[in-house]
């Protein structure tokens, strides 16, 4: 009784193990994405935007253990973008993963430009 008691153990052990690496890799894809996009500094938001979805595309791909074709959102606007990507397992009664994260767009110029006035005040 015993025995399969701790194989069971072992089993969810091991598919909790998968889980948590495949939602650390979701993670650290978004905020490389993020990160990504937020260098891009001369693009409207509109091409970023399709520009991050062919990147997100490939960036997972290959590092997944357990879930299967995570979907990708992608959303710029003139001072954010987030990307959020969300999957689903097949172990444990179909595990949700949701990871999301978001950077500040720079502007260098701009910000160049307002500290120049703000020494002059």
């Amino acid at each position: 009784m015993l025995i399969p008691f701790l194989i069971l153990l072992i089993f969810v052990f091991l598919c909790l193990c998968l889980y948590l690496h495949d939602r650390s890799v979701l993670s650290s894809c978004a905020a490389e994405l993020a990160g990504k996009g937020a260098a891009k500094k001369y693009q409207t938001e509109k091409e970023l935007e399709v520009w991050l979805q062919g990147q997100a595309a490939g960036l997972a791909r290959g590092k997944l253990l357990c879930l299967r074709e995570p979907e990708v959102s992608v959303k710029v606007t003139k001072q954010r973008i987030s990307v959020s990507y969300s999957g689903k397992t097949g172990l444990l009664g179909g595990l949700k993963a949701v990871e999301e994260e978001q950077a500040v767009r720079l502007n260098p110029a701009k910000r160049l430009r307002s500290i120049r006035e703000l020494k002059k005040l």
